[in-house]
């Protein structure tokens, strides 16, 4: 239908005026809705900490309304958050155009995730500055990585043994311990 041929004198609006939307503002969030955004925010900072490294964008989130999934990136659903705590509302949401779905954590998943690591104490993780297999210098987002990004190498064998280095094995002895757990040295 071209511009030209919609007549603005026909449009029946049924009604509907602009300050009916007034009703439909939203309240402020009271107490504990308010403590629940902030336990997602403090969630979604966990996540970011552990999933970025591994390269993912961001978080998907099913949606009831929509029966839809939608593709967050970090610091957008961190804004979402922050502006529900903040002012009652959240942003109208679209779907993401084209997303890529393997680069997004599922949310449930990622809560899971997150208490397993806690609950087996991977929150006292050492930093690893420099990939065990392939050299390359992890730079500080990565130092909690599980993998390499250059070769893909899982990084547990490098803090094996910096852990034992600083518990004062070396040189063969700290080989022949990495070698009889099944680990390359």
């Amino acid at each position: 239908m071209a511009d030209d041929d919609f007549d603005d004198e026909r449009f029946d609006d049924e009604g509907f005026d602009d300050d009916d939307l007034d009703d439909f503002d939203d309240e402020p969030l009271d107490e504990h809705e308010t403590a629940l955004v902030q336990q997602d925010l403090h969630d979604l900072a966990d996540f970011e900490a552990t999933f970025r490294p591994e390269g993912y964008r961001g978080v998907a989130v099913w949606c009831h309304d929509c029966a839809e999934e939608h593709y967050y990136p970090w610091d957008m659903l961190r804004e979402n958050l922050q502006l529900l705590i903040d002012t009652g509302e959240t942003p109208v949401h679209e779907p993401a155009y084209a997303p890529e779905p393997d680069r997004y954590i599922q949310w449930e998943y990622a809560r899971g995730y997150v208490d397993a690591l806690r609950d087996a104490g991977v929150q006292e993780r050492m930093d690893l500055s420099v990939c065990n297999r392939c050299g390359f210098r992890l730079p500080d987002a990565l130092a909690q990585g599980n993998f390499c990004p250059r070769c893909g190498n899982a990084l547990l064998a490098g803090r094996l043994a910096k852990a034992l280095e600083e518990a004062g094995f070396g040189g063969d002895d700290l080989l022949q311990v990495l070698r009889r757990i099944g680990l390359p040295g």
